[in-house]
């Protein structure tokens, strides 16, 4: 009698050859910088979100000795809209890792991979599975999905026993030369057939020894401890137009957005209306008794990070004369498309036209 883990290994396969129909660009991939390049945009990023900044980035950068000589603001700008950009910033520094310390050729043994920045265990894995076919198993949301559900493991996967059952687990089902079928076959499986939400059970292959479908925990596996608090945070931004110029500046504080520009920022821990705002003290220091008009205030703007919630708005004000602004600096209005921005901006950008109001 096949045992479950034969069984579990053996269908999975089997699917993958047979009835796999998922296309991403990557897949089948064998170049390592373009397993990792899709594999750093897909972190925290769906699929179809990812698919267009990947291939722009390999039509820009189709080396990472390209993408490692490439100016930081221009990296950036293309990365405009996906979001955490530490991964821009990390995926930058390793490419330059890479070409110094590796004579730009990819590393090819899983401890060095993992020596780069900004990758971890499950990128690493999925580098030196992918690309070179050493035997590592991947374990990212999918895998823990499908492997919590078939063996029926209600340790959750976000405790350090949790991880360490996980990890061993999926090491020990890895077949042996074929770590890259079966990774991909185990992620894909969990994308498309034992998704999150309203999975296809009845058409599944494993159903026959799945403990989550026998034991009906199938909605309720797999187990996570820790709830996700969710911060609210309310955003003024001060669009000060002095002539054809206007104030911006990079964030260079270890915040959401670091390396991204923005307007002149005043940050409240309640809605605010614009009477409120000119009256604080934040909007004294940064004006003193200038004389201003108040162009207009625009409606709100929402931008929900993984750990926050970003409500903005935007306030459109004329000086008549120049202030000091230390830290800030003056661009024409005309040149905001060569400064990167984050999404609630670009967001505003957009919908004016980048006429500003």
């Amino acid at each position: 009698m096949i045992s479950p883990r034969h069984f579990f290994t053996e269908k999975l396969l089997e699917w993958n050859r047979e009835m796999n129909t998922r296309n991403m660009p990557w897949k089948g991939e064998k170049n390592p910088y373009r397993i990792w390049l899709s594999e750093i945009i897909l972190q925290q990023t769906r699929v179809e979100q990812g698919w267009p900044y990947y291939e722009r980035f390999i039509q820009n950068y189709p080396t990472v000795t390209k993408l490692a000589a490439a100016p930081e603001e221009e990296v950036f700008r293309l990365w405009q809209g996906l979001g955490y950009y530490a991964r821009c910033k990390n995926m930058l520094a390793a490419a330059r890792q890479i070409t110094n310390l590796h004579h730009g050729k990819f590393p090819d043994q899983y401890e060095e991979i993992k020596a780069l920045k900004g990758i971890g265990p499950y990128t690493a894995a999925a580098i030196a599975s992918f690309a070179f076919n050493l035997p590592y198993a991947v374990l990212d949301g999918n895998v823990f999905r499908v492997l919590s559900r078939y063996f029926g493991i209600e340790t959750p996967i976000d405790s350090t026993a949790g991880k360490k059952q996980f990890d061993t687990l999926a090491q020990e089902l890895l077949p042996e030369g074929a770590s890259s079928e079966y990774n991909q076959s185990i992620m894909d499986f969990g994308a498309v057939v034992c998704k999150p939400q309203q999975p296809l059970c009845a058409d599944c292959p494993l159903r026959k020894k799945c403990v989550a479908l026998h034991n009906q925990l199938v909605p309720l596996l797999p187990i996570k401890t820790k709830k996700l608090k969710i911060k609210k945070r309310y955003f003024n931004y001060l669009l000060v137009n002095y002539k054809e110029e206007i104030f911006i500046r990079k964030r260079t504080d270890s915040d959401i957005w670091q390396n991204l520009h923005e307007f002149i920022l005043i940050e409240t821990p309640a809605p605010s209306d614009i009477t409120a705002i000119q009256s604080s003290e934040a909007f004294r220091q940064l004006f003193g008794n200038i004389t201003f008009e108040i162009d207009r205030v625009s409606a709100p703007f929402k931008q929900q990070l993984t750990h926050q919630t970003i409500h903005s708005q935007f306030i459109s004000i004329t000086l008549k004369k120049r202030p000091d602004l230390p830290g800030y600096m003056l661009v024409a209005r005309n040149s905001l498309n060569n400064y990167a921005f984050p999404k609630t901006i670009t967001t505003f950008l957009e919908s004016n036209h980048l006429q500003l109001f």
